[in-house]
């Protein structure tokens, strides 16, 4: 049987949270009831099981607040949307990579089979039958 850590009171929540909250408004953080949870070193199910009215106020708070999530902050987006644009420039130079090594994998197939068939006729090489074949003739 494992011991139970205790669970820290109130107002011991109430201060990380107030915390958080500081934190979140410098944007280092954002408060969330997770994140509260490991803050306090507990799991989220003990968190909400011990302290559902605060876990519901965070997540009220969360859905009131109107603040954009930290992706889709002004600055973000036009960073954001320049590197979509230089991954997409990157991808098509990569695929035109990739059909021209594939355009020389063609060829040079092709010039195997081709030199092969000369350097066969050349050397007047004879091609045995399979052992299937050899067996099917008998």
């Amino acid at each position: 049987m494992s011991r139970r850590k205790p669970v820290p009171d109130e107002a011991r929540v109430r201060e990380a949270l107030a915390q958080m909250r500081i934190e979140a408004e410098s944007g280092t953080t954002r408060v969330s009831v997770l994140g509260l949870a490991r803050r306090l070193g507990m799991s989220n199910a003990t968190f909400w099981r011990n302290y559902c009215e605060i876990a519901i106020e965070i997540r009220q708070a969360a859905e009131t607040s109107g603040k954009p999530a930290r992706a889709s902050r002004p600055g973000n987006e036009a960073r954001l949307a320049g590197q979509n644009a230089s991954l997409r420039q990157e991808r098509d130079v990569l695929a035109g990579q990739l059909e021209a090594a594939l355009a020389h994998l063609r060829r040079l197939t092709t010039d195997n089979a081709r030199l092969r068939g000369e350097l066969e006729a050349a050397r007047a090489v004879s091609h045995l039958g399979t052992a299937r074949a050899a067996r099917k003739g008998n």
